[in-house]
């Protein structure tokens, strides 16, 4: 019996090698036996001095996680912006500032909340959380970028960060951090909009840093290890690639037709 649909075995038999990548680097940094190092990430870095720079200035924080929910192919980018937001509550909690954070879709309203009052707990001062710096302003692109802006212009935000999935609304924010001098943080993974923020903001997360900030954050080997899975996956990929080159270029048909069973 044929338990694999013809033309889907070498998709299979990729799935089961990225598979075994990943479960064997989660063993071995699970395992304490080697825990790969994550580069500096500037953008991360420079949250912190957000945070401080926003509480010298006695100016409030802005956060947000742009159009995504966790319902939709952008879920991901979401869970990434929330990850940092967890950080950035922990250091505004910590450093006394005001932290007013804009959810665009409202089913990601209990999830922020609960990241939010996680980090005031661990830097101690969970009195000092306020739900009512969760902001909704509606679930229209326009309308939720424009209201974002208006109360950046009000507030006087003294830093701006924005971690999500971000399409034309990207340059509204990034204007109105710039009118009131804000410190701009930002990153996404959508590629049609990381030129805007890189121009636009005074750090930029590109692409997959913005997947290893929960990672970068929070050193968590579980998480180091699906990260350091997921590059050998990639390698593998590379490797198919410059092996098919090469045998392509030798007319030798071996690697084509297995890719096609």
């Amino acid at each position: 019996m044929n338990f694999i649909n013809e033309g889907l075995v070498a998709s299979f038999a990729m799935l089961v090698i990225v598979l075994a990548e990943i479960l064997i680097a989660l063993f071995i940094a699970r395992g304490g036996t080697h825990v790969p190092k994550i580069r500096k990430i500037a953008g991360l870095e420079a949250i912190e001095e957000a945070v401080g720079r926003a509480t010298e200035m006695g100016r409030p924080i802005t956060y947000t996680t742009g159009l995504g929910g966790i319902r939709d192919q952008y879920y991901y980018q979401t869970v990434a912006g929330l990850n940092i937001l967890g950080h950035t509550a922990e250091l505004a909690a910590k450093y006394g500032a005001k932290l007013l954070y804009f959810p665009y879709d409202p089913t990601i309203m209990p999830m922020a909340h609960e990241v939010m009052e996680q980090g005031y707990i661990r830097a101690g001062k969970q009195e000092a959380f306020n739900p009512e710096n969760i902001i909704y302003l509606g679930g229209d692109q326009f309308p939720w970028a424009f209201g974002v802006l208006g109360t950046t212009y009000r507030e006087q935000s003294a830093a701006n960060i924005h971690m999500g999935p971000f399409w034309a609304e990207s340059l509204i924010l990034a204007e109105a951090g710039f009118y009131t001098g804000a410190i701009q943080v930002m990153g996404t993974a959508n590629y049609h909009q990381i030129h805007f923020f890189v121009v636009a903001s005074d750090y930029a997360l590109i692409g997959e840093e913005l997947m290893a900030a929960g990672a970068y954050l929070s050193k968590d080997p579980t998480q180091i290890g699906s990260l350091w899975g997921a590059d050998f996956s990639k390698l593998t990929a590379i490797a198919i690639m410059l092996i098919g080159v090469i045998l392509t270029a030798a007319n030798v048909t071996a690697l084509n037709d297995f890719l096609a069973l």
